[in-house]
């Protein structure tokens, strides 16, 4: 495979051991392996990013591996926000998994035709493996389709959208005075939803105060690549069904840390069928819209802070996520 993949590691061995093997099936020519450093004091963290960075000496396909491997753990965000313009600084195109998003062969088929089909066409700017659930009968025949915002549970792109992303998101992760703190990020321009991007009033609302917030650092990278995408009115591809299987919540976790079941990856069906035109999906953009709100909306987020221990919060997700509970959180959130 031509089209370069990038790995972001950072303690999990067996995690690591189990994407690796799927990229194996794809042999890349390159693979760019952005690995965060272990926290100071943690000896536990030195043995296992020791453990994490030897796996890939055992490369066994011809394939380029290019490390950027931190002495310092640098976090999640500098870790990964820096070490996508590191891999667009040298590529103009590439696909990207985490540790714990294993992917189906046919994943890389998908990105790989997908890169191609709609490289010069900007109003795609994401390429997702990873559909939240969204019913198939939305997408009709057609092995994917297009909304607003999609998941980054192993995801592709181009360097001039994340370019123009980062010339909107200058976030450059630089220390000040303090030790561990950091230069505030900010925006050049304000960055509201554009009005025809978003379809519910609850998605509105929602990316509206993540792009309004007053402290950018509130959320994760990927929300604000997700608020420029949304802002320019770009478009996301999404599967019919998972191409990824997300297996890293848990304890180890960083945003998901209450234990749950993974998502099987389910092979594409091969060719790939196209969408007829590229538009937005109503229907799939409004049912990933309320799975962002049910997920890291205001709400979950307050409940997240008063609910600690992790055994209890699986307990609440598995009866908040019943169908009769979620229809009735779906009619209010509307």
């Amino acid at each position: 495979m031509q089209t370069p993949v990038v790995m972001f590691v950072f303690n999990r061995p067996d995690l690591t051991r189990r994407t690796l093997a799927s990229i194996r099936g794809a042999k890349p020519e390159k693979l760019f392996v952005i690995a965060d450093g272990p926290r100071a004091g943690n000896e536990n963290d030195e043995r296992l990013c020791a453990e994490v960075r030897a796996l890939f000496d055992e490369v066994d396909w011809p394939c380029e591996v290019l490390p950027r491997f931190a002495e310092t753990n640098r976090g999640l965000d500098p870790n990964i926000e820096a070490g996508i313009d590191w891999v667009f600084s040298q590529v103009p195109e590439a696909i990207f998994l985490e540790d714990d998003c294993i992917a189906d062969p046919t994943f890389f088929v998908y990105c790989e035709d997908l890169l191609e089909r709609y490289r010069d066409n900007k109003d795609v700017w994401l390429i997702s493996g990873d559909t939240h659930e969204v019913p198939e009968s939305y997408f009709g025949d057609n092995s994917y389709d297009f909304a607003t915002w999609a998941s980054i549970w192993g995801w592709a792109s181009w360097a001039d959208r994340w370019q123009a992303h980062r010339a909107l998101f200058d976030r450059q992760h630089v220390p000040v005075d303090e030790p561990g703190r950091l230069v505030p990020p900010h925006r050049a321009v304000p960055a509201p939803p554009h009005p025809d991007a978003l379809v519910s009033e609850a998605g509105r609302r929602h990316f509206t105060k993540v792009a309004e917030d007053v402290d950018p650092s509130s959320y994760f990278w990927d929300h604000h690549w997700w608020v420029t995408i949304i802002n320019q009115n770009g478009l996301s591809a999404v599967p019919r069904h998972n191409l990824i299987e997300n297996d890293g919540y848990g304890e180890g976790a960083t945003n998901v840390r209450a234990k749950k079941d993974s998502i099987p990856a389910r092979p594409l069906e091969l060719p790939i069928r196209h969408p007829a035109a590229v538009v937005r999906n109503r229907k799939v953009e409004e049912e990933l819209e309320l799975v962002m709100v049910r997920t890291d909306s205001l709400l979950p987020r307050i409940v997240k802070s008063i609910i600690r221990p992790l055994w209890l919060r699986a307990i609440v997700r598995k009866i908040v996520t019943q169908p009769l509970i979620w229809r009735l959180v779906r009619k209010v959130l509307r």
